[in-house]
């Protein structure tokens, strides 16, 4: 801001301030100091129509917001109905216009030279967001800023939420800068007298309006991008989705699976309409049948099969509206190798002799087959009973005890799960990391299939039945390059130790994992830098190219430490993983 819009005032001798920027013998310090007139801040002004109900936003509203509500908002019991409405009014009117002034600032700072495509590093580093993430707000900024000055000056006068924004832009992404134009101008004026879903399908209407082969070109570039994805949900449990799959073809499975749900109601399975859903999803996803044998099932009269589909019952609420608008986690980018797979599994065990349809009448203690790889952590608790840390499944995320031991039982049956060791420190970081070579099974009667690992399991249990004679420290401090090896590509070992220390990218707010990231050299193996744990340390790819930047420096001081200097001249660090406590 130019010092001129805030001149020094004159004396009354005309000599100014002094030197110093106090004002003579009180010393008091030079600022910017507001005087209100008494009406600003009159409750009546907040009731409809008054003058601060429809202030326009700024500092002088800011001001009268905050000295009306007081300290910690006791002046606020004084407002009548209609007031404390107004009051809201003003706050959002306010938070409009602050994300006016990110987006402005975001959009400004990507656009400084020197910055190439690592903007986006910079503002996750000093916000503890996620690259994609920042990438993604700046893009967005920018975009709105140039295509669709209408919007972007309403959202600065507060005269529409950031809500409305987002849907404009992500409505009109698809359009040409001259029809972009022609939206921005009339979904900018819908938008303050609309509800988002409102907004939405006018934005919608009038995109195909303007440039119908434009959606019909982001339809099939999207089913391109089809996608199913399994995702963690908040409560613990998870679900799977299916993305930009054909309309047509995902009615048809959504009566496929009523269908099945059906099957399973008439022929006495338990649980409401949406449960008995959800277990038909599960069935025809695993090929198996979960309805009773027939004799055995407490139903009057005999299962229609899940092929036999017709109208739904009086009490079937039939097909859901709409899924969720984003059921899982940000896409990885194009870069991104992705998530590791479990293997092939899950895999049919097939169905018991006698038993009828596939897989129907199963005994309860089978499961699914799942190849992984099982890194065990000590202390160990959670294997055997319901205290200690929870387990962990890369790309999915936190499993309660039960889970995790289900999920032990799971891998535990199949051949291609190999298995490792992580000791931890006092403060939940790697100190030694094993791997243990071919499978391993249970003995029978004392794990999976059923309650996983015996309670009787101790540490050295573990290492008896993972065939590991020593525990191989993971280096912190200084090192003495015992574990050095003489070529580039690290051993396997190598690689899992040095991952067990840094279980994610080390870029500051990277969530990459480490079983998908490369395997760094902070100083490059070409310059002398040895292949050495103080000298190794996981970067995705995206970071990789990161580091690697005009302006970009990384150092690791000691092993697990990255020291990360950014081109703003700003430094960020990362340590080793603290494991679950």
């Amino acid at each position: 801001m130019s010092a001129a819009l805030f001149p020094v005032p004159e004396e009354p001798d005309g000599s100014g301030l002094g030197g110093d920027g106090r004002d003579g013998e009180e010393g008091v310090p030079q600022g910017l100091y507001v005087t209100l007139p008494a009406e600003e801040l009159s409750l009546e002004g907040f009731a409809q129509d008054g003058r601060a109900d429809t202030m326009a936003p700024g500092p002088l509203l800011g001001v009268v917001l905050d000295a009306v509500a007081g300290e910690d908002g006791e002046g606020l019991a004084g407002m009548a109905d209609d007031q404390l409405i107004g009051f809201l009014s003003g706050i959002r009117r306010m938070a409009s216009r602050l994300e006016w002034a990110r987006m402005a600032a975001l959009a400004e700072f990507a656009s400084r030279p020197r910055r190439d495509n690592f903007a986006a590093d910079e503002v996750a580093a000093a916000f503890n967001l996620a690259w994609l993430s920042a990438a993604g707000e700046i893009q967005y900024s920018q975009l709105v800023a140039k295509r669709l000055p209408v919007t972007f000056a309403l959202l600065a006068a507060g005269k529409l939420d950031p809500a409305h924004a987002r849907i404009i832009e992500d409505s009109t992404s698809i359009l040409s800068d001259e029809d972009a134009a022609v939206a921005d101008a009339k979904l900018a004026e819908l938008a303050q007298s609309r509800t988002h879903a409102e907004l939405r399908r006018a934005a919608t209407r009038l995109v195909n309006q303007l440039d119908p082969e434009a959606v019909r070109k982001r339809k099939e570039k999207r089913r391109r991008e089809t996608h199913v994805r399994a995702f963690r949900e908040d409560s613990g449990n998870a679900g799977i989705t299916g993305r930009e799959l054909p309309s047509v073809e995902v009615l048809a499975s959504m009566q496929h699976i009523e269908g099945r749900a059906r099957a399973l109601r008439d022929a006495g399975m338990p649980g409401t309409w949406q449960e008995l859903k959800a277990r038909a999803l599960l069935d025809l996803l695993q090929e198996r049948d979960s309805r009773p044998v027939p004799g055995e099932s407490p139903a009057n009269g005999g299962s229609r099969d899940a092929g036999d589909i017709d109208g739904p019952s009086p009490d079937d609420p039939g097909p859901d509206d709409a899924g969720p608008d984003d059921a899982g986690p940000d896409d990885p980018s194009p870069d991104d190798p992705g998530p590791d797979g479990p293997g092939p599994g899950p895999r049919d065990p097939g169905p018991a002799p006698g038993s009828g349809p596939a897989g129907r009448g199963r005994p309860a203690d089978a499961g699914p087959s799942i190849g992984a790889l099982i890194t065990i952590t000590v202390p160990h608790t959670a294997l055997t009973g319901n205290t200690g840390p929870p387990g962990e499944v890369g790309g999915f995320g936190i499993l309660d005890h039960a889970d995790t031991r289900d999920l032990i039982a799971a891998a535990a049956r199949d051949p291609a799960t190999r298995w490792c060791l992580t000791t931890l420190l006092p403060d939940g970081t790697a100190a030694t990391h094993d791997c243990a070579t071919g499978p391993h099974r249970w003995p029978p009667g004392q794990g999976p299939p059923g309650q996983g690992p015996p309670e009787s399991v101790t540490l050295g249990g573990i290492l008896k039945f993972l065939g590991i004679t020593g525990l191989t420290p993971v280096i912190r401090g200084p090192c003495q390059h015992t574990g050095a090896e003489d070529r580039y590509r690290p051993s396997r070992r190598l690689t899992h130790r040095v991952k067990a220390r840094n279980t994610t990218c080390t870029a500051p707010g990277c969530g990459r994992r480490a079983a998908t990231c490369d395997l760094d050299h902070t100083d490059p193996h070409h310059q002398g830098g040895l292949t050495c744990e103080c000298n190794l340390a996981p970067l995705c790819r995206h970071h990789h190219r990161c580091k690697q930047a005009e302006g970009w420096r990384l150092e690791q001081p000691e092993p697990g430490v990255l020291v990360w200097h950014t081109p703003s001249g700003r430094s960020y660090t990362t340590t080793p993983t603290q494991y679950a406590a």
